[in-house]
């Protein structure tokens, strides 16, 4: 009798832990989202039980409800593959949550306490870290690191952010050939502007833009415009840009000159510097050459099938 007993038990336990890993099918119209709760439209009865909830005929969301708020594990399925998945506490995410790619792999990795986005968010690219994040409060504070496609190990770019404003930016770009390691360090007022470059080779500051916005400059224009002085050693040289139409029209000009990095090349019979394009990779083709006669900042050339002076700027020399 003990022994029936026991295996009533058993068989009853097993059929307890069925029932609870079923899902309940229901569709997204069959329910409403009210007074912070998810409840069945017919009857306004809070959601309980594990519920797999179809949004469309591509995804499922399986989620477990306790009175109708979200208690227990999420995922999101879609195409018959697992997309993402977490753990919510009181309709607050809660603990890690994993997103994931079509075949299967880990795409990103996000800490959750309390419903907050915090700590170290990790974006991966063919199993690679391409990107670290540090969030707090669901905000982006600190630093953001992102890694070369190429080469997993070799730092690209680093960006400081204070409640998601960028503050500080520094591009890294390492070219074996020319034993150099360039970086590019930006600063960033109030207003989400660029306002500082600094451009080094090696650890060695080679370069230094500074952008003033709203200048009044006295000449023929008598115009309000953004001024750009370029720092090269002890020599200053002043940049203005002609107004644009907008605001986005002027950020463009603006990046179509500083995205240019800088390197020294001689030429016996013109002294220059050459200017290096955005792309990095090819190191004496679309280039600026900066002419100095007698020392002397005159013109900024666009080398690029012709002798074309790059559209919207005109440069004044303070040195004189």
């Amino acid at each position: 009798m003990k022994n029936l007993t026991l295996l009533f038990l058993f068989l009853t336990s097993i059929n307890i832990c069925v029932a609870q890993e079923k899902w309940i099918d229901i569709e997204l119209d069959a329910t409403v989202y009210t007074n912070g709760k998810t409840c069945l439209k017919k009857n306004g009865a809070p959601l309980n039980g594990r519920y797999a909830i179809k949004f469309n005929r591509y995804q499922t969301n399986f989620e477990v409800f306790i009175d109708g708020l979200k208690n227990g594990e999420f995922k999101v399925v879609r195409n018959k593959k697992l997309a993402e998945k977490g753990f919510y506490r009181n309709n607050l995410r809660e603990g890690e949550w994993l997103y994931y790619n079509e075949d299967g792999t880990i795409s990103r990795r996000s800490i959750y306490e309390n419903g907050s986005q915090e700590g170290i968010e990790t974006d991966y690219y063919n199993g690679n870290v391409e990107k670290t994040s540090t969030y707090s409060k669901n905000h982006r504070n600190g630093w953001q690191l992102s890694y070369s496609y190429a080469e997993p190990d070799e730092l690209k770019e680093k960006a400081f952010y204070e409640n998601d404003r960028k503050i500080t930016n520094i591009q890294y770009r390492k070219i074996d050939s020319l034993n150099f390691i360039i970086s590019d360090s930006l600063f960033y007022d109030d207003k989400k502007r660029l306002i500082l470059k600094k451009s080094f080779v090696n650890d060695t500051l080679l370069t230094q833009f500074k952008i003033s916005y709203n200048v009044v400059i006295k000449d023929a224009y008598q115009i309000e415009t953004t001024k750009i002085e370029v720092y090269e050693g002890d020599k200053r040289s002043i940049a203005y840009l002609l107004p644009e139409r907008d605001e986005s029209a002027t950020e463009m000009r603006i990046m179509e000159l500083l995205n240019y990095e800088f390197a020294y090349y001689t030429d016996v019979k013109k002294p220059r510097l050459l200017v290096r394009g955005p792309d990095r990779n090819t190191f004496y083709t679309t280039t600026f050459y900066r002419l100095y006669p007698g020392d002397i900042l005159q013109s900024v050339i666009y080398d690029k099938g012709g002798d074309d002076t790059l559209p919207g700027w005109y440069y004044r020399d303070v040195n004189r």
